[in-house]
């Protein structure tokens, strides 16, 4: 039998996600039993089958091929039922018109994503990473339905699979209710401007979202994908089950600063907006806020502990050189200023 602690670090997912699965009927809850000697002084330890693992494992791959959390839920208790084979990406690929899990965009929208290497072993590839995390996932899982809950959140991430793919992304594994897209180098730095057009669009897409929940739920709550973008290299492979995952210091920093950010924001390093061709960079308005609500200080960067930010800065981060995306503008649209 396994604890919680040894499934999540076997799996990669995060306490709310177990939860979440726990929730959803995907995961069987842990049995209580008194403690071993090895485990101290704690009153109660919960353990989960030995096949848990092996069960969550399938439940990341089924999301990643476009299953739906309530077509996963009746496959697992159904298990006789055959499995369907995973999506195929390339020309041939049926979409079809229903939204699902990850489900992949119609082709035609994502015609810019390179394909990943067709090897085995990991390679290390120029790139820039965005990463969006849902803020307060928790407090959110605390105020819906767990049918709501995964509804929003699988509504959030086919929208936003949808966005990243259409400006070249590829979807890579992310630990909890967010998304992570690698954007390859390309010799005319294309890549760079991909990942920002991807992440203004995705904040756009939010607002819209989130205007539609209210509506629904009737509440004063903000939905928000808080994104990080960096730029530089990344090992791409694949790790456990299956499914793309960059490691590097490039995916460790926007991963960071996706989780730092609130209220919609878009971190970006100096690395990234200074390797923008000029003509790139005069579409994107950045800056640094001032205290009291006074218009930001624009085209400059700030360290990334000076920024004011509401969660707590590791002191690794601390000294990163960073500015707020506040707009990006495509070629056909004027330049005027930004707050």
């Amino acid at each position: 039998m396994l604890t919680s602690k040894e499934v999540l670090e076997r799996t990669g997912i995060s306490r709310a996600t177990l939860n979440n699965y726990i929730a959803g009927g995907l995961v069987p809850r842990p049995e209580v039993l008194p403690p071993g000697p090895e485990d101290g002084a704690a009153p109660r330890i919960g353990y989960f089958p030995d096949d848990t693992i092996e069960r969550i494992e399938a439940i990341q791959r089924l999301k990643r091929e476009g299953w739906s959390i309530a077509r996963i839920v009746e496959h697992l208790q159904n298990p006789q039922a055959p499995t369907p084979a995973p999506v195929t990406r390339g020309p041939s690929a049926d979409t079809g018109p229903g939204l699902s899990l990850f489900q992949p965009a119609p082709l035609a929208a994502a015609p810019l994503a390179p394909a990943v290497p067709a090897r085995r072993a990991p390679s290390l590839a120029p790139l820039a990473v965005l990463v969006s995390s849902l803020q307060d996932a928790p407090g959110l899982w605390l105020q819906l339905s767990a049918e709501e809950y995964f509804e929003l959140v699988d509504e959030v991430w086919n929208e936003l699979d949808a966005i990243f793919r259409g400006h070249g992304g590829m979807p890579a594994r992310h630990p909890d209710e967010g998304m992570t897209s690698c954007f390859l180098a390309q010799r005319d730095h294309r890549y760079l401007w991909n990942a920002l057009a991807a992440a203004h669009e995705a904040r756009e897409a939010m607002q819209r979202l989130s205007l539609r929940w209210r509506e629904r739920k009737a509440w004063p709550v903000e939905l928000f994908m808080n994104s990080g973008l960096d730029a530089g290299e990344g090992w791409l492979g694949e790790l456990g089950g299956g499914g793309l995952r960059v490691l590097g210091e490039a995916a460790q920093r926007a991963e960071q600063l996706s989780r730092l950010g609130s209220a919609g924001s878009i971190l970006a390093t100096r690395d990234l907006l200074g390797r923008l061709p000029p003509h790139d960079r005069a579409r994107i308005t950045f800056g640094v806020p001032r205290t009291g609500g006074e218009p930001h200080v624009l085209s400059t960067f700030s360290r990334l502990s000076a920024l004011g930010l509401p969660a707590a800065v590791p002191a690794a981060l601390a000294d990163l050189s960073v500015a707020q995306v506040l707009d990006v503008r495509d070629e056909t649209t004027s330049t005027g200023g930004h707050p």
